[in-house]
């Protein structure tokens, strides 16, 4: 089964730090952003410094809590998958893509595990990471304010 450790490790290498972006308002920091950690119920009065201060302890425990644990995504077989599929939505859209049949809810239950682990891993991940990028692209040109990031996005999809 897949271990936490090394899925975070990936995921805080590739988000970096600290970020106000004053064109979106967005704040974020080692990939947390302001408006999760109020909308989560987290931290519901945090403010700009206290996502400025947010140690890479507490992003991890908040990546694990909210997004690991909450999913199971342990329950992953292939550690290599379960390091890129923070987006569950996408994952049950590529495991459909590989012939899987998956509700695509954002609930990581045991048949969306169980249909996870009975794919090919390295043609999973490939699928997932083409949905993304298709993905990030329709965002970037959705959306002006965010075609900027569109190159960052892509980058850390293919690390």
């Amino acid at each position: 089964m897949a271990d936490f450790q090394p899925a975070v490790a990936i995921t805080l290498q590739n988000e970096g730090g600290f970020f106000h972006n004053t064109v979106t308002g967005e704040i974020v920091n080692h990939g947390i952003t302001l408006a999760f950690v109020q909308s989560s119920g987290y931290k519901p009065d945090a403010d700009e410094s206290f996502i400025q201060n947010l140690s890479v302890a507490d992003a991890s425990a908040i990546y694990q809590t909210y997004f690991w644990n909450r999913y199971s995504m342990g329950s992953i077989a292939d550690q290599s998958l379960a390091d890129k599929v923070f987006d569950l939505k996408l994952l049950q859209s590529a495991v459909n893509a590989c012939g899987g049949q998956c509700t695509v809810d954002g609930v990581l239950g045991p048949i969306s595990i169980a249909q996870i682990n009975a794919l090919d891993p390295v043609q999973l991940l490939a699928e997932f990471k083409q949905l993304a990028a298709q993905r990030y692209q329709q965002i970037a040109t959705d959306n002006a304010q965010l075609a900027g990031d569109l190159t960052g996005w892509l980058s850390r999809l293919n690390a």
